[in-house]
């Protein structure tokens, strides 16, 4: 029944609930100033009505539940822009250290020290025999060798300085998914379905954006409250109470997982900006600054170094100085022990194909390897299909090929062809065969017999030909060895075969002196003549790998499937290799050629076929010892001592002294040229590029912009800059200008070639490097400028419906205080009525 007592009831109710409604609001406007809280208000509903005669009689008014004035997605959609904001501030800031390095200051711009360098080139031509001129080539090439140190120091401690705030982000993103993890507990733990904690929940967001700023996340509310908060990749970070890390450990970030027994798993995620956040921004340009990866600036600065040293020396290698060599020599360039790793491609694989990205080679990612049918047993064109995607990507790694030719199966000798003499040459070595068609059977006419008769005739012409008694020694050694074929080694059945001795040669194969009639006896062979290089067809179905800097580092995904085409699966390949799990690292103590010619840092750019360099000697009176020069040929050439035996021998050959009046050896991988007391040398020119390549009669040593330097040979005597050439008869003139005239004009050659296969002057490949620079730091400020306003706009959207407005919050506290005295004054009433009832009684 309705009465007094539901009047002071309904009061109360008021009372309490208005109270609640002006606490609320006062709470609202104490964190007007506190970020990322968002606005609250009380949800007001009438109480439940008591039902009467006449009708139902309302019991007031209740509060339900404090709810946050919160947009979802905007929230998100704010994070995510809160993450490509940082992204971009990481990359400005990064690139305003990288602009720095190749900022064009007059005085020290790449492009102006260029110019000065080669026109002190120009100077020395004019003046080949002043000091002062020579002096200043070097001084000049000093003065750029410092610029381009300075430059890669630069971008050293760039690298350092963004490696140092990804290690303190990575640390701050895992404190924040700690207390994310926290907070889902805390959340989930406490709240109801009417009761959320609103300041909880306000924690949290604030948090979820400050990890946006470091990656990209995606993040959504479970049934319990709490957030499940992954990285752009799906790698999750936050679940319920659990929580992951990331780690950034040899310039990889990593995401960790622990298990239950404490066992940490490490998995490699995202390289660069795709990451997000600061963390993606500095991912980003660290990538541009870190060493052995061609395409970044710091690898294109040394591709310009690289390009600059081998062009002025394989010029200046080509000349002489004022006087000849008097004193012993010694290569600038070392010939390293190189790893070499060899595997035989899978023929019953050979036709699969290794689609690109499939396989990495120290970290560098390999393209496709096409597959092709394998020719009698041997996956030869996928080998070099192999070989060249390996080489495209510049892993530090060369792959090569060992040359093989081999013939048609042999045609059975007729008797009426006993006793013919067959005479061919196998890179010059005479081989010479009788055929037996009468003493057998077996004899040659057996086709099995007859093959195996003519490799046995010509591995015995190659050994007795490089047997070191012979008067003279013949020079190169024949690395050559010739098998019957099988069927199944490359070559049909009772087919000769020729391949190269040693694992990765691919010296050409030359046949000649056969006769082309096919009725001739020598026809029945089933050989060609003809020069044969290591190509698509003509391969022993190998893969060598060679790598004179580091371990050779295979990663073929989780399994041995792709390793296993190329020969490499199973394990045991290496000391290391457990086999199945997609992984195989190959290092020096696998197996490793000494002083392999592969181990020079210019070897690609040997030409040992066909190539030779000369080498004039002279007397101490300065006449020649010799009417012309020696000349040595780098054929066969696989060891650095094997340049070694062919100088020497080359000149106990031409003079005809049991000894060398110029002996060649090594010492610490480096080739070593010592005079007699009667003798002087000098160079004469050189198609092989050895001495380029080894660092002789050169101007510069070093690969890269921080190794660049002057020879020190030079630095020593600058006498030996090579202004002039040694002329037809052997003379030296000290006004030549000859040499100094061909250097200068590599400043206009178009057709200077660059680590990863571009084509361009000197001066334009550092001008495009440069603008690239410059167009990659005004594209990121524009970004950050336009992304900038965007965020600002998305947070005033935001506070638009999230924050507190004093204006709104003062007009709602005095809307519940009028309330709450209306309650009170109706309190008040029903006190009166219940005090007239009273005395009334």
């Amino acid at each position: 029944m309705v009465g007094i007592s539901q009047i002071l009831n309904t009061a109360k109710e008021a009372l309490l609930a208005h109270q609640q409604a002006i606490s609320v609001a006062g709470h609202n406007i104490a964190n007007v100033d506190t970020p990322g809280y968002t606005r609250q208000t009380l949800t007001l509903t009438p109480a439940l009505p008591t039902p009467e005669g006449v009708g139902f009689f309302g019991n007031g008014v209740r509060g339900m539940e404090i709810n946050r004035h919160y947009d979802q997605f905007m929230v998100q959609r704010l994070a995510s822009q809160n993450s490509t904001l940082s992204n971009l501030e990481a990359q400005q800031q990064s690139m305003r250290l990288v602009e720095t390095s190749f900022n064009e200051v007059p005085g020290l711009a790449i492009n102006e020290l260029l110019s000065e360098f080669w026109a002190s080139w120009q100077a020395l031509a004019s003046y080949p025999e002043n000091q002062s001129s020579r002096d200043s080539t070097v001084q000049k090439a000093n003065i750029l060798i410092d610029q381009f140190r300075n430059m890669t120091t630069e971008l050293t401690q760039t690298r350092y300085d963004i490696d140092v705030s990804l290690s303190s982000a990575v640390n701050d993103v895992n404190a924040l998914t700690r207390q994310l993890a926290r907070l889902n507990d805390q959340i989930a733990s406490s709240e109801t379905d009417l009761t959320k904690q609103n300041d909880l929940r306000d924690q949290r967001d604030i948090l979820v954006n400050d990890l946006s700023k470091y990656v990209e996340v995606n993040y959504f509310e479970t049934s319990t409250g709490a957030y499940t908060i992954l990285m752009a990749d799906g790698h999750t970070l936050v679940e319920n109470n659990e929580a992951w890390q990331i780690d950034w450990m040899e310039d990889k970030l990593q995401w960790v997982s622990t298990s239950a027994n404490g066992t940490q798993t490490k998995t490699a995620i995202a390289t660069g900006a795709e990451v997000g956040g600061n963390i993606g921004g500095w991912m980003e340009i660290y990538n541009q600054v870190k060493p052995g990866v061609a395409e970044n600036y710091l690898g294109r600065l040394d591709a310009l170094a690289n390009a600059l040293i081998r062009e002025v020396n394989q010029q200046h290698s080509q000349g002489v100085g004022l006087t000849s060599f008097t004193e012993q020599l010694t290569s600038a360039d070392r010939a390293a022990n190189t790893t070499l790793l060899t595997s035989t491609l899978d023929p019953a694989l050979a036709t699969e194909t290794i689609p690109a990205g499939s396989l990495t080679i120290n970290e560098r990612v390999i393209g496709k390897i096409e597959g092709g049918t394998a020719s009698f047993g041997l996956a030869k064109t996928k080998a070099y299909n192999a070989a060249q995607a390996i080489n495209d990507a510049i892993t530090g790694v060369q792959a090569r090929l060992t040359t093989q030719v081999a013939g048609d199966a042999v045609t059975a000798m007729a008797a009426g062809e006993d006793g013919t003499v067959i005479n061919f040459q196998i890179n010059g070595v005479d081989v010479n065969y009788t055929v037996d068609a009468t003493s057998g059977p077996p004899d040659d006419t057996d086709p099995a017999t007859l093959a195996a008769n003519v490799v046995s005739a010509i591995n015995q012409a190659i050994l007795d030909y490089n047997d070191p008694t012979n008067v003279p020694e013949n020079i190169p050694k024949i690395t050559i060895e010739a098998l019957v074929g099988d069927g199944a080694n490359g070559a049909a059945a009772n087919a000769i075969m020729l391949r190269n001795t040693n694992a990765g040669d691919e010296s050409r194969i030359i046949i000649t002196g056969l006769d082309t009639d096919p009725l001739s006896t020598e026809a029945k062979l089933g050989l060609t003549i003809g020069t044969y290089e290591a190509d698509a067809t003509h391969n022993t179905g190998e893969l060598s790998l060679f790598s004179h800097k580091s371990q050779i580092v295979m990663d073929g995904g989780t399994d041995d499937r792709y390793l296993e085409q190329l020969g490499l699966g199973g394990g045991n390949i290496s000391s290391t290799d457990e086999g199945g799990d997609g992984q195989l690292t190959f290092a020096a103590s696998d197996n490793q050629v000494l002083a392999s010619m592969m181990g020079y840092d210019y070897a690609n750019e040997l030409q040992t076929d066909g190539g030779s360099f000369k080498m004039w000697i002279y007397n101490n009176d300065d006449t020649l010892a010799l009417p012309q020069p020696v000349e040595i040929s780098l054929e066969r050439a696989y060891t650095l001592q094997d340049v070694a035996d062919a100088i020497n021998i080359s000149i106990i050959n031409a003079s005809g002294q049991s000894t060398p009046w110029v002996a060649a050896t090594i010492q610490d991988n480096r080739l070593v040229l010592t005079p007699d007391s009667n003798h002087q040398f000098a160079f004469g020119g050189d198609t092989s590029n050895f001495l380029a390549t080894a660092g002789l009669n050169t101007f510069f040593t070093g690969s890269s912009a921080d190794s660049i330097g002057v020879n020190g040979v030079i630095g020593d005597n600058l006498d030996n800059i090579t202004a002039g050439t040694v002329n037809a008869n052997g003379q030296i003139f000290r006004g030549d200008q000859s040499n100094a005239l061909l250097i200068t004009n590599i400043q206009r050659n178009e057709n200077v070639r660059f680590i990863g296969g571009s084509s361009d002057t000197l001066d334009g490949f550092y001008n495009t490097l440069v603008g690239d620079i410059g167009i990659k730091g005004r594209t990121v400020t524009r970004d950050y400028d336009y992304n900038t306003l965007i965020t600002d706009q998305m947070s005033a959207m935001k506070d638009a419906t999230s924050g507190v407005s004093l204006d709104e919050e003062m007009a709602d506290l005095i809307k519940f205080q009028q309330a709450y005295s209306a309650a009170a004054k109706l309190i008040t009433s029903s006190d009166e009525m219940m005090q007239s009832l009273l005395q009334a009684v």
